[in-house]
């Protein structure tokens, strides 16, 4: 097996979960990338999980296998009972959403630390928690989310009517890995500032830190590191913004890529 090279040592390795650590088909963390985690921690190598999930959506993942967990897509990071980075939505922004929410428009999964609520279910909303088996997320009353800190949604729109949503807010931006939905996050956050804020806590420069991911929204985690590995399962042009491709999720991705770099 050919081996990989990195511009330093590795010290830090970030996990990206749907489609990277979980798997689309078990809903599961294939053992193998369990025992490549074990392994990266025993020789010293940092993990970090890089999710855009909130911290009470992450059941089906190990938590014990990670340093820190970076949430709602590097909006809420921590480690243990220590919060490093908080960044919640724009309150006006989230006025404006729920306005367009009440006027039927779409539908939103609001995101907070301790809880995730769903605005009404749609075609869309479906679609996409049953792919990433969340559907027993409750239905809540948008309004909810104006007075509480929301770090992260998921807005239920096709990528040809986004502009419905970004045409109402001032201080948000958008990603995409899905057709179903987009993350909508302040515009100031985004994956590479949980990954920046994680190296600094810990004392790592970005050459020594390795990302795994299989999305577009994980473009900006790969920005933020020396080397970023692109999930076979990913499509063709997230593929293309990485250093190395792997194998797939349900392929044995992430071990075979950690002997690849060595780390194994």
């Amino acid at each position: 097996m050919e081996l990989w090279q990195t511009p330093s040592p590795v010290r830090a390795a970030f996990f990206d979960a749907d489609g990277t650590l979980l798997s689309f088909a078990t809903h599961e963390v294939p053992a193998s990338s369990c025992k490549a985690l074990r392994a990266l921690r025993r020789a010293g190598v940092r993990c970090f999980l890089c999710t855009g999930r909130s911290p009470s959506l992450l059941d089906d993942i190990p938590l014990e296998l990670f340093d820190a967990c970076l949430t709602m897509s590097g909006q809420y990071c921590y480690a243990a009972d220590d919060v490093f980075l908080s960044n919640p939505i724009d309150r006006e922004d989230m006025r404006q959403v729920v306005a367009q929410v009440r006027e039927g428009r779409y539908e939103v999964l609001f995101m907070e630390p301790a809880d995730s609520f769903l605005s009404g279910h749609s075609i869309l909303a479906d679609r996409a928690l049953e792919a990433a088996n969340m559907m027993h997320v409750r239905v809540e009353p948008a309004e909810r989310a104006l007075d509480r800190d929301i770090y992260q949604l998921n807005v239920f729109l096709p990528p040809e009517d986004m502009a419905v949503i970004e045409s109402a807010v001032h201080n948000m931006k958008f990603t995409r890995w899905s057709p179903n939905f987009a993350d909508a996050m302040p515009a100031n956050g985004g994956k590479a500032a949980g990954v920046e804020a994680a190296l600094a806590r810990y004392g790592i420069s970005p050459e020594e830190a390795v990302a795994f991911g299989d999305g577009g929204n994980d473009a900006e985690m790969f920005g933020a590191v020396g080397t970023s590995i692109a999930m076979g399962n990913a499509a063709a042009s997230v593929k293309e913004l990485t250093t190395y491709v792997t194998d797939g999720v349900d392929d044995d991705g992430i071990y075979n890529a950690c002997i690849r770099l060595g780390l194994m």
